[in-house]
């Protein structure tokens, strides 16, 4: 893997969380306060034209100018907005190949690079590094392996590899999408044993912060709830209708997270009423959050902070600034 890391003591500071945080509007305060740019960290945030159920937009009214490959909002760049096509694939390693590479851009402009993002893989893989990042995408293998049933990408694994199968929980295992990702990697492993391995991206001289924010499960579903409603109030099923209509097939659209798979399903009938939809969407994205909760309880080193207490914006600012000042002349 041809990528460079960062060798000099750079301050990188990251902002992480469950979904309905607020980690967008944080990240946009930090970075007028600390002179920053963001990069975003999510898997989704990527695509064209996939705004709503993606959360770009930010919770509070703020001015808007939307460019090809980021938003500014606020005279603030968020980079990692519209970079590719629907129809493309994105991986982590697509990301980190991104987002490496602005980081050394604001760098270079003396600014904070903040990472804000829910998706706690690509968190990892920038600031702790990950094993398989090398493994490339085989479309060819990829396009005989889509025309197989569930059951049939199923066994293939199994046979490459029943412990990798065993290990997946029930959602990876019925996620075809996913387990043909699998193959790619256990094929690999076998095939270049000697080159598979862990792969750091940032190096130790790196001085990364880590911000988590996050609140009680009720206080989350609550506004987990709010925000499907919003979803749906500005546009989300007219906006998956229009991928649709831009060549976007059904298919690709349920690929591209829970929230326009579930609207694939209201379009295509399956889900009856807009009821029905506002009750699964927001079954599912709390089960989302909850999953994203379990897994950040395994991030390392990160500073939390409860939404809930009115001085959190507060008190994550003082400890955004010590760290800033700690080997930093520069004022925020």
């Amino acid at each position: 893997m041809d990528t460079k890391s960062i060798n000099s003591k750079k301050k990188i500071l990251v902002i992480l969380g469950p979904t309905a945080t607020g980690k967008t509007d944080l990240g946009l305060k930090i970075a007028e306060v600390f002179k920053g740019e963001i990069i975003s960290a999510d898997s989704r945030q990527v695509y064209k034209n996939l705004d709503i159920g993606t959360n770009k937009f930010p919770g509070k009214y703020s001015v808007i100018h939307k460019h090809d490959g980021f938003w500014v909002i606020d005279d603030i760049p968020i980079w990692g907005y519209d970079v590719v096509d629907p129809n493309t694939q994105y991986s982590v390693f697509d990301f980190l190949k991104y987002s490496l590479s602005k980081i050394d851009e604001i760098l270079k402009k003396d600014k904070l690079p903040i990472v804000v993002g829910g998706t706690g893989l690509y968190i990892r893989a920038l600031t702790e590094g990950l094993s398989n990042l090398e493994v490339s995408y085989n479309l060819e293998r990829r396009k005989e392996l889509e025309n197989l049933t569930l059951e049939e990408v199923q066994k293939i694994l199994i046979d490459i590899s029943p412990s990798k199968f065993e290990s997946l929980n029930n959602s990876e295992k019925n996620n075809k999408r996913r387990l043909v990702r699998h193959i790619e990697i256990e094929t690999s492993k076998k095939e270049k044993p000697e080159g598979y391995g862990f792969i750091k991206v940032l190096s130790g001289d790196c001085d990364i912060l880590k911000i988590g924010i996050t609140a009680s499960r009720e206080f989350l579903k609550k506004r987990v709830n709010k925000k499907v409603v919003s979803w749906i109030e500005d546009g989300i099923i007219d906006e998956a209708k229009s991928s649709i209509s831009r060549g976007i097939s059904v298919e690709r659209l349920r690929e591209l997270g829970l929230e326009y798979r579930i609207v694939a399903d209201y379009i295509d009938g399956v889900i009856k009423t807009k009821e029905d939809l506002i009750d699964t969407l927001q079954i599912k994205n709390n089960q989302y959050v909850k999953r994203q909760l379990t897994w950040f309880k395994k991030e390392s080193h990160v500073v939390w902070f409860d939404i809930t207490n009115p001085n959190h914006k507060k008190d994550i600012e003082k400890t955004v600034r010590v760290w800033y000042h700690k080997s930093n002349d520069q004022k925020g």
